[in-house]
């Protein structure tokens, strides 16, 4: 059976597996270069979408700072308006920023160290 079939006459030609390998590898980095730029275009367009949500926000967040810190000075004479800032701290709605150590207090500073 081997007298019949005889291969030494055959030769390869590495030029069409070469050639299908590099081709795939092309379409492969072209698609992946796609799909990321109009991944890229998509989110833009989601973050222009959102300016005018977040620039609302950021209004509305100053606003209600300037409420807490009025709502703040009026409590150190009104009752209930400190009682509405025990309350709402108590909650948790409103966060009060104690002073540093050492600092707005009645007792003398300390002798510095010699």
């Amino acid at each position: 059976m081997s007298e019949e079939y005889d291969d030494s006459d055959i030769s390869y030609s590495t030029f069409w597996p070469l050639l299908i390998l590099v081709s795939a590898l092309l379409i492969w980095a072209g698609y992946q270069d796609f799909a990321q730029n109009s991944q890229r275009s998509l989110y833009h367009e989601q973050f222009q979408g959102a300016i005018p949500t977040i620039n609302q926000a950021q209004g509305i967040q100053t606003r209600y700072i300037a409420l807490m810190k009025d709502l703040l000075q009026t409590s150190a004479k009104d009752p209930y308006a400190n009682q509405i800032v025990k309350e709402a701290t108590q909650a948790g709605l409103i966060r009060i920023n104690p002073a540093p150590a050492g600092t707005n207090t009645t007792t003398t500073p300390a002798e510095p160290a010699k």
